[in-house]
């Protein structure tokens, strides 16, 4: 779109400014914004043409600074000077005044298409910033899920540990407390032994068939009992064996090789 003439002779008519204040008379201006608007420098050539139009106010600088606008793409400010050149009383032109109605029409479409698609932008906008927030928190729940897996985890191997150690224990006690029954039961089987060695004495010493007897039935009790000694002190050592722990405490992380059944080689068994 082409900026119209604006003749001198209308700048005449026009109320009469004090040019000798200003760097630029009217005219001047008028032909800088006609070289700017032609070299494709249409804000520039709008800013000149306003000062111009401040010179001396010109119904025709209010179009040519609309269409200057308009083609320095501020279509905001462009329909401002459209509506202000249409909503002159005086000096305006029916074909510019055409010109300026379909330039507000066509102004007001682009501009309610710019919002919308500045709505639409800003919703999608809103939308990515609402999915990264979805994001972030599931990425700190995730992290929170495992730190309390994690925690869970070293709860139970603590108890794991712990179990361990007190079944340890209990073997080991339940191992003293049975050796301690095999020694009882030696010494029973010693005590009875030497009580029946010194009854088989006086069963060879007696001289009558009833002490005799008698003696020969001592013999044989305190032997018995002797036997029964020796038999639980022999049956409680080898329970001992077998219930003492035949490696120390577990220790967290350690790591024991055993025996698998046979025909199925070795195994690995891990205390946490």
């Amino acid at each position: 779109m082409k900026l119209v003439l604006v003749l001198s002779a209308a700048l005449a008519l026009s109320p009469p400014v004090a040019f000798a204040q200003r760097a630029k008379n009217p005219s001047a201006l008028i032909k800088e914004g006609e070289r700017l608007y032609q070299a494709g420098k249409y804000r520039e050539a709008a800013d000149v043409l306003k000062k111009a139009h401040e010179a001396q106010p010109n119904p025709r600088l209010i179009f040519n600074i609309a269409v200057s606008l308009e083609n320095a793409g501020d279509l905001r400010e462009a329909l401002s000077w459209y509506q202000q050149y249409v909503g002159n009383t005086e000096g305006t032109d029916p074909a510019l005044l055409k010109r300026s109605a379909r330039s507000i029409d066509k102004l007001r479409l682009l501009i309610d298409k710019e919002t919308q698609a500045q709505a639409s932008a800003d919703a999608e906008r809103l939308k990515l910033q609402e999915e990264a927030e979805a994001a972030r928190r599931r990425a700190e729940e995730e992290q929170l899920a495992t730190k309390r897996a994690e925690e869970e985890n070293e709860r139970q191997r603590q108890a794991e540990l712990a179990r361990a150690l007190k079944s340890y224990q209990r073997q080991k006690i339940a191992a003293f407390a049975v050796g301690g029954v095999a020694v009882v039961g030696v010494g029973t089987g010693v005590l009875f032994g030497l009580q029946a060695r010194d009854e088989r004495k006086k069963f060879d010493e007696a001289r009558t068939d009833d002490t005799k007897q008698t003696f020969s039935d001592n013999t044989k009790s305190k032997a018995l009992l002797a036997d029964i000694g020796f038999g639980v002190g022999l049956v409680g050592a080898i329970t001992a064996i077998i219930l003492y722990p035949k490696d120390g405490p577990p220790a967290e992380g350690e790591m024991r090789l055993t025996l698998a059944p046979r025909g199925t080689g070795a195994g690995l068994e891990v205390s946490f």
